[in-house]
């Protein structure tokens, strides 16, 4: 499937994505046994959250700073810090 190599050669494009989506959607419209299987891969993939977190810290005394969350980006940890950005 052309779409996926596509993907894989630039993971980050949503295009991309967008593309294999609907080429995979397509083939199971065509063909029941793709989208048996698909849907029972489905089924047995690790569901995506957009709901809660749960952060758990264990093993003894944590010395020095302990970041929990979620959906983090643009983190720098032992660098200098950012320059202020313009109106700040």
């Amino acid at each position: 499937m052309a779409e996926l190599g596509a993907l894989s050669e630039a993971p980050g494009e949503p295009e991309r994505a967008e593309a294999l989506r609907d080429a995979l959607v397509a083939r199971a419209a065509e063909d029941p046994e793709f989208a048996a299987a698909m849907d029972a891969w489905l089924r047995g993939a690790p569901a995506l959250s957009e709901g809660s977190v749960t952060n758990t810290i264990s093993g003894g005394t944590q010395h020095g700073a302990v970041v929990q969350g979620r959906d983090f980006s643009h983190l720098t940890f032992g660098g200098p810090p950012a320059p202020p950005t313009l109106g700040s």
